[in-house]
């Protein structure tokens, strides 16, 4: 998908700066009036030859801006809450996160540590506020002697299977193992879904550069289909 968007913007960018110039001093000299789409293409092409030094500058600010303002907790926890509830890529980022959690924590607690510091190495490396928070919570029912598995029920990001395979891993005294287990099982079903995902994407993107480039041509050769009917 990243590779079609790119191509999609190079290609878009290379028929506004190059072709559209040409075929403007084409219907220049033959006094063709233009159609609105024309005219609009003609705009966006001088617009991107005369303030690229405008522009481009201005992509890199926003860059700069929002790497700099995404590093503010407050900011930050707001989008890694978007993060978490985007339509389509939510889903993913739950499980990628719940991943990372689990993950960790499995290792922590195999290598012996405890549970309590376990979750706060985990929660640190999910990657994410909204997890941050979560092992806050669990940390602290922890502490007051609730189980690890009552706490993450309460929580959606935790996938049911998680939250079974932790109560059994509990009662059972291999908690470690069955959380490495489960989170093995949660990676299939995340990789699984990244490309169920990048096959329904890449056919919307081709699709979109298809409409994209035959507008652009479209608009560019309306005068000309105009102009060929007023001679015939």
């Amino acid at each position: 998908p990243i590779t079609v968007a790119v191509m999609c913007l190079l290609i878009v960018s290379a028929l506004v700066i190059f072709v559209v110039p040409v075929f403007q001093k084409l219907y220049a000299q033959l006094n063709i009036t233009l159609p609105v789409p024309t005219l609009m293409l003609i705009l966006a092409s001088e617009a991107a030859r005369r303030f690229w030094w405008i522009i481009i500058p201005s992509i890199v600010g926003v860059v700069y801006l929002w790497r700099y303002y995404s590093r503010i907790p407050s900011v930050r926890a707001k989008i890694d809450a978007i993060k978490l509830d985007m339509p389509v890529f939510g889903k993913i980022n739950r499980m990628v996160t719940a991943s990372r959690f689990i993950r960790t924590l499995s290792m922590m607690l195999s290598s012996g540590i405890g549970i309590v510091e376990a979750l706060e190495l985990s929660k640190k490396i999910a990657g994410n506020q909204v997890m941050w928070k979560v092992g806050d919570d669990i940390q602290q029912k922890i502490m007051t002697g609730s189980s690890l598995s009552e706490p993450m029920s309460e929580y959606d990001i935790f996938p049911p299977m998680i939250q079974q395979l932790a109560g059994a891993g509990e009662e059972a005294g291999v908690l470690a193992e069955m959380l490495q287990k489960g989170v093995d099982f949660l990676d299939i079903k995340i990789e699984r879904s990244i490309n169920t995902l990048l096959i329904k994407i890449e056919p919307i993107l081709s699709v979109v550069l298809g409409l994209l480039v035959g507008s652009i041509l479209m608009g560019v050769y309306l005068p000309m289909f105009d102009y060929m009917g007023q001679i015939k």
